[in-house]
């Protein structure tokens, strides 16, 4: 069964890797937890850093696809704000251990990979960049703020949040992922009139 057996190898070492870390990781620790023997690995992936890559990777690409289509939506630039931030959080919400092994044992990688990974990183930030920008640019969020910083803070809030969130805790991902945005938005929101989006 190669499909099934590489799923579960996935699997496994993406629980080893968020548990213990990648470096406290042996390819020997994964077959073991897989029930195979290690030299059997190899016939269904490349090696540890292929694997940590390939978890990474998709991890990051999930939230892309996420919110690929809400940054350069119609509505303005508040409301992409929130959907954005429910989004994030509900790709948490889905994948909580991958996202902490995507957010944090990226930096083992060797240099060619985590380029790599620091681009789709840098997409993502881009993606909510282009929403404050505009939100700033049209006066639904306050002319003073720093769109970078303002971002920076924001995507610091979100990447923290598979560090406490439990799926099967008290609030939804939705009602947790509105709360911060409550809490994002009451900072960023001008009292001001906001101007007419230009159409693209």
């Amino acid at each position: 069964m190669p499909r099934e057996s590489a799923a579960k190898i996935y699997e496994v070492a993406t629980r080893l890797f968020g548990d213990q870390s990648y470096p406290a990781t042996s390819m020997r620790d994964i077959s073991q937890a897989v029930g195979i023997l290690p030299g059997s690995l190899y016939s269904h992936i490349s090696g540890k850093e292929a694997l940590l890559l390939d978890i990474v990777e998709s991890g990051i690409t999930k939230y892309l696809e996420a919110i690929a289509p809400i940054a350069d939506g119609p509505e303005p630039a508040d409301v992409r704000l929130r959907s954005a931030i429910r989004a994030h959080v509900r790709v948490v919400a889905d994948n909580v251990e991958q996202t902490l092994v995507a957010f944090h044992q990226w930096k083992y990688l060797e240099e060619s990979n985590r380029q790599r990974v620091i681009a789709l990183r840098n997409s993502y930030q881009e993606m909510f960049s282009r929403i404050v920008k505009e939100g700033i640019e049209t006066g639904v969020f306050e002319a003073s703020h720093d769109a970078t910083f303002c971002v920076l803070a924001i995507l610091g809030m979100l990447n923290w949040v598979p560090e406490w969130f439990s799926p099967s805790g008290n609030r939804s991902a939705d009602e947790v992922a509105d709360a911060l945005a409550n809490v994002v938005l009451s900072g960023l929101l001008s009292p001001k009139p906001a101007k007419t989006r230009k159409t693209r």
